[in-house]
Parts: structure tokens; C-alpha cells; sequence
């Protein structure tokens, strides 16, 4: 009878340590910034979707204060592109369907001055915004980024686990293997205009 019992039990015991196994392991979890929140999938390498969740549905912070228009007319950016002002692996997650894609780049100030970064722009998306994560009483969310100060000889990282830039509303077909340009824009000091690859939405680098 004993024995009887511990066939009965070992497929629920195998089931239970089937639940608990990590799916897909041999892809990573990526973090996704939606109008909704933030969740985590995994792709394969042909973008495929193999699994989603939630990591927190609390609607983003996208607000920062309201500037007038004096203000905004004495910050106006000259259009001067910028000589030495290194921006390297720049590079775009490509996600499926209408989600945001991520922006990713290496910058390098050899400029002689600080830079304050205040913003990026493409025609290849409507909307293009500085963001990086933060904890709000436990609960992970996106934050709007309004401008980050480089100091000379200083670098800017953005990367998958640090910020990133989120990209909205796809003006045309992209596929991975493009190649789009995105436009930097630095307070009342000029701009910087650099070709960004096109990744699939399961890439980790550039």
C-alpha cells in the first residue's frame, strides 16, 4: 500500500516542480515601458514572443513642470552640430505590433564644457523621451528624465539596465537590420545627429 502511494504521488511532485521552473532559461527577461506600466518578456531570436508579464501596472510618471514661453525662447537650441561629442552603439529595441521600442547609446563629452542634454528626437517615431526606472513604495515605474548634465570629459550611459529612450507611435516600416536617426539636443549648445541600429526585440547589446 506503501508503495502504491508514492507512484500516486511522484506525477503530482513532478508537477509541482514543472510550475516552478523558469521558463525558457536560455533567454533573458527584458523590460518593457507601456502607457500602462511595466512588464517583462522574453523573445527568441526571430522575435517571437515566448512569454509576458506584468512587473507593475502603476501608469507612468511622464510629467515634468510646465516651462513659459520667455523661458522656452531663451533656451532654444542653436543648430550647430556638435564636434567632439562621441556617441557610440547607438541602438533600438524592436518590439512587436504597436509597443514602444528602447533606445540605447554610449555618449562621450570632449567638448571643452558641460553639455546638459534636455532631449532626442526621430522621424522614425512621433514621440521620443528620456526615461529611467524608479522604486514608488516598492513598486517599479518609469519616470520621465526632463535633462541630464554631462560634465566635460565626462560620459552618459544608457543601457538596458540603467535608461533608456522610449520610443512611440512608428512613423514607417522598420525591421531589424535598419538603421534610423535619432537627433540629440543639448541646452542652448547645439546638436548631435547619429545613426541608430534597428535590433530585434530579444537583443541585449548592440
Amino acid at each position: 500500500m506503501a508503495l502504491g502511494v508514492v507512484v500516486l504521488l511522484l506525477p503530482v511532485a513532478w508537477f509541482i516542480l514543472d510550475r516552478n521552473k523558469e521558463p525558457f532559461p536560455e533567454y533573458d527577461w527584458i523590460e518593457i515601458c507601456t502607457l500602462e506600466g511595466i512588464k517583462r518578456a522574453k523573445y527568441d531570436n526571430k522575435g517571437n514572443l515566448l512569454v509576458e508579464e506584468w512587473v507593475s501596472q502603476t501608469p507612468p510618471h511622464l510629467l515634468v513642470p510646465e516651462i513659459n514661453n520667455e523661458l522656452a525662447a531663451a533656451q532654444e537650441m542653436p543648430d550647430i552640430e556638435l564636434d567632439n561629442l562621441v556617441i557610440e552603439q547607438c541602438w533600438v529595441r524592436l518590439l512587436p505590433g504597436s509597443l514602444p521600442a528602447a533606445g540605447y547609446f554610449e555618449l562621450k563629452n570632449l567638448t571643452g564644457q558641460a553639455l546638459v542634454l534636455n532631449g532626442v528626437e526621430s522621424k522614425a517615431y512621433a514621440s521620443a523621451i528620456l526615461h529611467k526606472n524608479v522604486k514608488r513604495q516598492g513598486m517599479l515605474a518609469m519616470e520621465r528624465i526632463p535633462e541630464i548634465t554631462i560634465p566635460n570629459n565626462g560620459s552618459l550611459s544608457f543601457s538596458p539596465k540603467t535608461n533608456h529612450i522610449m520610443l512611440e507611435k512608428q512613423t514607417g516600416s522598420l525591421k531589424p537590420g535598419d538603421f534610423i536617426t535619432i537627433q540629440f539636443n543639448f541646452l542652448q549648445a547645439g546638436k548631435k545627429t547619429v545613426q541608430c541600429k534597428v535590433n530585434p526585440a530579444g537583443a541585449l547589446e548592440y
